[in-house]
């Protein structure tokens, strides 16, 4: 848990739009790879196999697809993850200025559905008002799918939307 409060306090202080979308995109890729083994339970070594270039989950395309195959989670988690990752896409390789606020980032991030919270959760958390600017919606969405993930694995292993 250290590690995850210092984590939420650079992505807070994160100026860089770019710098930000990859700080909290390798969270939810952390947290879907965690609950992808959670099911898998391989050794470590398979692991790196897996992993590995042209492996069979090395991208985060294949985790994705991975995830969902394993009935990790529904249509709308993998649609939210399908678009984080074309986000995430556009932020790593665009070669003109992007932020939160350029009217196509700010468009695909509206198209993030909303998903509850599952619990445990701190309290209140699930009834904080979806944000309506860009960058807020984006971190929200982003933080919902990453603890979802992770709670999931303390669950029963039900399928989440």
């Amino acid at each position: 848990m250290d590690d995850m409060h210092e984590f939420q306090r650079q992505v807070r202080h994160e100026s860089n739009d770019r710098g930000a979308t990859l700080l909290v995109m390798a969270n939810c890729d952390l947290a879907l790879t965690q609950s992808i083994y959670r099911v898998l339970k391989v050794p470590e070594d398979l692991r790196q196999r897996l992993e590995v270039d042209g492996g069979p989950l090395s991208t985060f395309s294949q985790r994705i697809l991975m995830g969902r195959a394993l009935a990790i989670y529904g249509e709308m988690m993998q649609h939210n993850l399908d678009l984080l990752r074309h986000l995430r896409n556009a932020f790593a390789h665009s070669h003109v200025p992007i932020a939160f606020e350029t009217p196509e980032i700010a468009e695909a991030i509206a198209h993030f559905k909303v998903q509850a919270l599952l619990p445990p959760y701190n309290l209140g958390a699930e009834s904080k008002p979806y944000p309506e600017e860009p960058k807020a919606r984006f971190h929200h969405a982003c933080e919902t799918m990453s603890h979802n993930l992770i709670v999931w694995g303390w669950r029963k292993h039900e399928t989440m939307p």
